[in-house]
């Protein structure tokens, strides 16, 4: 049953969202079954319902399809608006092409599956819908996707050349900017060679700028990386250690040294070290302007507790990470960016990343914009001066997609960290419970074998880095739009890559 797409003229997703979503999607594994199953009719009506408002690509259709089936008080916590745009995204994944459901799968619990195509991608993938189960079976946490394994037969059937891959995901692009729903750059390389480079929509809106391939966009997140491989390549010199107490580095003006003689470096890098998140209230309560350098947020963070003892789970930290950075000052007696200017982005060539100043002109610097509905009508608002006025060690870095492929090569070429360091920084770490985080970069084995990646999000930005480590393919997805925007083409870039790669 394939149905046809229509246009729609929304994606969005405020802080309201970013806030619940992982990075490394793992709701789908964190979903709080019940105890009495959905029944058959209910799992088929809940499906065909949901395929039918995406294939349909309404707005109109897909909130009546969220006010029918989702649970009320999950839309108390997010805005309606939002949920739309979220599941919008999949009509865009598709380029306006459309899913087929291939089968209903067998419920869960409170997790309804069923198998689609999607006619973009050729990629077969897992639809997750999680529910309340009984009575009511209403639709409580984000509905996902997932790719499918396959045979090596059934992938080398379709397999995709380059050049196919990269029509397809034009056409994709195509569709979102005509519907004004993705403003950003995009790049896809393998071995080092580009294979896509497209710009689009405007760094502002105020002046009419055009987006350009070397803008330079807030990553976010992604800069995590870059903390990661600075405090690898100190391990590799001899000047620290992973299994360093950060009692070392970190002073008590910072943390209690009840806290800090417990955590140990690598709890930090991977997300096990039990601290929190300084985007709080007390942030929140703070002039913006005050965050620039990493000793403004000790106030932040010297009253933490543990949530959970260091290593024992995993739980995203933008205070583990931050604390990285005052490792580094520590250890190397250099601020945290001229430590990276000299040890990463010059060797690297990488001459249009910097942890510039919001408030201070940067040439070529894209503003970062929402798009948000009010009463049936579009208005965007501009997050300029949003948040801290400068990036720090768990992220809001500004970087271009050529300079982030720069990095991918500079990293395989062994430029930044030998061979051998190379595998400590990118492996999983499943003895700190998280199998699917290295040091700084998210670690799993796909279908298209070995991938390191991150991906950042935040008012106005939105961005994705992804390196295939066994077929050499990279990309890159800077976007000057909230999410899903970025999220949408990495994900169609994803099922076209991982589909169409044979892995020994």
């Amino acid at each position: 049953m394939k149905r046809i797409l229509k246009r729609q003229h929304c994606l969005i997703f405020e802080i309201a969202l970013i806030l619940l979503i992982n990075p490394v999607n793992s709701f789908s594994k964190d979903i709080l079954f019940g105890d009495a199953g959905v029944t058959d009719t209910v799992v088929s009506e809940i499906v065909n319902d949901f395929l039918s408002a995406v294939n349909a690509g309404e707005r109109k259709t897909m909130q009546d399809f969220i006010l029918m089936h989702y649970d009320q008080n999950a839309l108390k916590r997010i805005p309606l608006f939002a949920v739309v745009n979220l599941n919008l995204g999949f009509y865009y994944e598709t380029g306006g092409l459309g899913y087929e459901l291939l089968d209903i799968l067998p419920s869960e619990e409170n997790l309804i599956s069923a198998e689609l195509y999607n006619e973009l991608t050729d990629a077969k993938l897992i639809l997750k819908i999680p529910t309340s189960g009984a009575p009511l079976h209403k639709i409580n946490r984000f509905i996902t996707t997932e790719l499918m394994s396959a045979s090596t037969k059934e992938r080398q059937m379709k397999q995709l050349s380059d050049d196919e891959i990269i029509i397809r995901i034009q056409k994709c692009l195509k569709k979102l900017d005509e519907d004004e729903e993705f403003s950003g750059t995009v790049l896809v390389a393998k071995n080092g060679k580009i294979l896509l480079e497209e710009a689009i929509g405007m760094a502002s809106k105020s002046y009419e700028v055009p987006n350009k391939i070397d803008t330079k966009f807030n990553i976010a997140s992604v800069g995590k990386m870059f903390t990661g491989v600075a405090v690898t390549q100190l391990a590799e010199q001899g000047r620290l250690s992973f299994d360093d107490p950060i009692n070392k580095y970190v002073s008590t003006e910072w943390l209690s040294p009840e806290l800090s003689e417990k955590i140990q470096i690598k709890h930090l890098l991977t997300h096990t070290s039990g601290l929190g998140d300084y985007f709080r209230d007390a942030y929140t309560q703070c002039k913006i302007h005050f965050f620039r350098d990493l000793e403004d947020y000790k106030s932040l963070i010297v009253d933490d507790t543990l949530i959970f003892e260091p290593g024992t789970r995993f739980s995203y930290s933008n205070t583990g990470m931050l604390l990285l950075g005052v490792v580094i000052e520590k250890v190397t007696n250099e601020k945290y960016f001229n430590y990276l200017r000299k040890n990463l982005f010059e060797p690297a060539g990488m001459i249009n990343t910097d942890g510039f100043d919001k408030d201070s002109p940067v040439i070529n610097r894209a503003t970062g914009y929402s798009k948000v509905y009010e009463n049936g009508d579009v208005k965007w608002n501009n997050h300029q001066f949003t948040r801290i006025m400068r990036g720090s060690p768990s992220g809001g870095i500004y970087s271009t997609v050529e300079d982030l492929l720069r990095f991918d090569i500079a990293l395989r070429s062994n430029k930044l960290l030998s061979n051998e360091y190379m595998e400590i920084l990118l492996k999983g770490r499943p003895e700190l419970n998280a199998s699917f985080h290295g040091y700084g970069f998210f670690h799993s084995n796909g279908v298209a074998g070995r991938e390191a990646s991150h991906s950042g999000d935040g008012q106005g930005m939105n961005c994705h880095f992804k390196m295939f480590l066994d077929s050499g393919y990279t990309y890159a997805v800077l976007a000057n739009y909230s999410q899903p925007s970025a999220n949408i083409v990495a994900n169609v870039i994803d099922q076209l890559i991982s589909g169409s790669v044979v892995t020994k």
